[in-house]
């Protein structure tokens, strides 16, 4: 017996200093802070130390600095505020990364255009297409109103900028797509003489002194110039594009995207993964109608790994509010023969609807184990959209699916209760309330914007709450990737501007901290990831934003102006801004470490 017990023991010895030699000191300890930490059991506290790329404390400088080696890095917050790594629940990457290359939807005045083709062209080699623009899409209701105020027309003037651009085609349109705009190289590549231009269903338009200025209207431009341009950029320029976007995102402490991008942008993160520059976890969404290709994925590949996982399925059921295509049950109220429309899945070949044919993709992919993320912005495709989930559960039997309703921008009043019951993940993004707002009474009335953007409402439902920008907008409308905008549009339910002063539907606002965590932990609940990000807890990920300003105390027009002081992906600093450096101490016990 007391062999087996000298035995247990020396066992017991060995294990633990297995143990030990295995954690060591930490690689990165913060410490002085505030840090919200959305843990239930835990919510606040001073510090934190970081090993292989997750958080093994969690607690006071105390007990948290015990963890300190010589090769420890120590950063000193001084009482600034830190919560776990924004977690953005829907982005159009791509999109994104081209819109911030060119975009003149804001732009007013010749001399903005005239700057933004400037420094385009100053980043691209010649011969590069310059499209996309979106001009005049706050004319009509301008930016930071809420509602009634116009701006003086903008269309730029393409004279001012041929000369510059001779060595870079620009074809660009106006946010509705009702006119289009080229220069003289363009032209060139059309082989078309600007000056006598000639295209079947194009009219050229023309200057007081009869002169075409190089504008476009008709159903024949986008053929007129499908032609000749690309369809898709190089990959040299996509993989530049994405390094802009990339840096974008680490200036505002997002630390996950859910991404429903193009296969090529997958490969570029897969790739960008390999070469250590990939400085955001990626969730990445499939077409529903091409749910076997995942499924072969899923069943054959692993997949994905901390960084890239695959597993969803992105679908469409009607359009956006921006152009009046979110199919209602009643007709628009400024334009009373439009309900909107129903998306290409939902329809025949003549346009007309088609009960269950969206339905028999949710069905199939449903029953292959994936999970559905699906876009409704009106009242009817919601409505609609709630009908199926509930046939999937007779079909396919309930479980938990955290399907996840994308947008759910306006709900009929029955339709809330539903959302609860059936489980639901509403997949919103707030700052489109504080957008949107310049025209949704005039479009839809007053009484059924009610239901439009109803935080509270979904909340007390049951259903999961979870927080996104759909980055960079649509068509109509910029949604910067900035959590900042968001967690004021949910606390305030005003525009940038302030208005209205008492909020729009003030009853729908919600908390700072349920709207952190659904910034946070619920969306990365909605991507089943819950138990590794999402939190600042021991054993998750070490994925975390320090911000100059404690969100919790601070009125909410001062988040407007709260910047971010690091961003950190698996332990890592991906984002120092210049208000760091006061914060960095010596890293070590003996030795000091340079400045961050």
């Amino acid at each position: 017996m007391k062999q087996i017990a000298l035995l247990s023991l020396l066992l017991l010895l060995f294990v633990a200093t297995a143990l030990a030699q295995q954690s060591g000191p930490a690689e990165l300890i913060l410490h002085n802070g505030v840090i919200w930490t959305v843990d239930q059991n835990n919510s606040t506290a001073q510090a934190v130390a970081i090993r292989g790329g997750k958080f093994i404390a969690v607690g006071s400088n105390a007990a948290v600095l015990k963890l300190r080696g010589r090769s420890t890095r120590v950063i000193d917050l001084r009482g600034r505020f830190v919560v776990p790594g924004f977690n953005d629940n829907h982005v159009h990457f791509a999109s994104a990364a081209q819109f911030l290359e060119f975009n003149i939807m804001r732009a007013s005045t010749q001399d903005q255009f005239v700057a933004r083709v400037k420094d385009v062209i100053s980043r691209l080699p010649k011969g590069e297409w310059i499209v996309g623009g979106f001009w005049g899409a706050y004319d009509e209701w301008a930016a930071g109103s809420a509602g009634n105020q116009r701006r003086e027309p903008f269309a730029p003037d393409l004279s001012l900028v041929n000369a510059i651009t001779a060595d870079y085609p620009m074809f660009i349109r106006r946010f509705d797509d009702s006119q289009f705009a080229a220069n003289q190289a363009a032209f060139r590549a059309l082989k078309l003489d600007l000056n006598n231009p000639q295209a079947p269903e194009v009219e050229f338009l023309k200057d007081s002194q009869g002169r075409p200025t190089g504008h476009m209207r008709g159903r024949g431009v986008t053929r007129l110039f499908n032609s000749v341009v690309p369809r898709t950029f190089s990959r040299e320029r996509r993989v530049q594009q994405t390094k802009n976007a990339l840096a974008e995102i680490r200036k505002y402490g997002v630390t996950n995207v859910s991404d429903m991008s193009d296969e090529v942008q997958l490969d570029i993160y897969h790739r960008l993964f390999w070469a250590k520059e990939l400085t955001v976890r990626v969730h990445y969404r499939y077409p529903l109608d091409r749910w076997q290709a995942l499924a072969m994925h899923i069943t054959n590949v692993d997949s994905g790994n901390d960084w890239i996982r695959l597993g969803s399925l992105k679908g469409h059921i009607d359009g956006i509010m921006g152009t009046s295509s979110a199919r209602f049950f009643q007709p628009y109220a400024n334009d009373p023969n439009n309900r909107g429309r129903w998306r290409p899945l939902m329809v025949n070949d003549k346009g007309e609807f088609v009960e269950g044919k969206f339905l028999g993709y949710m069905r199939d992919a449903d029953r292959a184990g994936l999970q559905l993320t699906v876009h409704a912005i009106g009242d009817e495709a919601n409505n609609v959209l709630l009908n199926y989930l509930e046939e999937l559960n007779k079909q396919n039997g309930k479980r938990d699916r955290r399907f996840r309703l994308v947008h759910a921008q306006v709900l009929a009043p029955g339709d809330f209760k539903r959302l609860g019951q059936l489980g639901v993940v509403a997949e919103v993004q707030p700052f489109h309330l504080s957008d949107d707002m310049r025209w949704m009474e005039e479009r839809i009335g007053r009484e059924r914007t009610k239901g439009a953007y109803a935080f509270k409402s979904i909340q007390a439902s049951g259903a999961i709450l979870c927080f996104g920008t759909d980055w960079p907008g649509t068509s109509a409308s910029e949604y910067p990737i900035n959590p900042m905008l968001g967690l004021y549009a949910a606390v305030t339910r005003q525009t940038l501007t302030g208005q209205p002063a008492d909020g729009w539907f003030p009853d729908e606002r919600i908390s700072i901290a349920d709207a952190i965590k659904a910034y946070t932990y619920n969306t990365a609940y909605a991507n089943f990831e819950e138990t590794a990000k999402g939190s600042i807890e021991v054993g998750k990920l070490a994925d975390m934003a320090v911000l100059s300003k404690n969100l919790l105390k601070i009125a909410p027009e001062e988040y407007l102006t709260t910047d971010v002081v690091y961003t950190i992906v698996d332990g890592k600093i991906v984002y120092a801004s210049s208000a760091s450096s006061a914060t960095q101490t010596r890293a070590a016990l003996r030795k000091p470490r340079a400045r961050i």
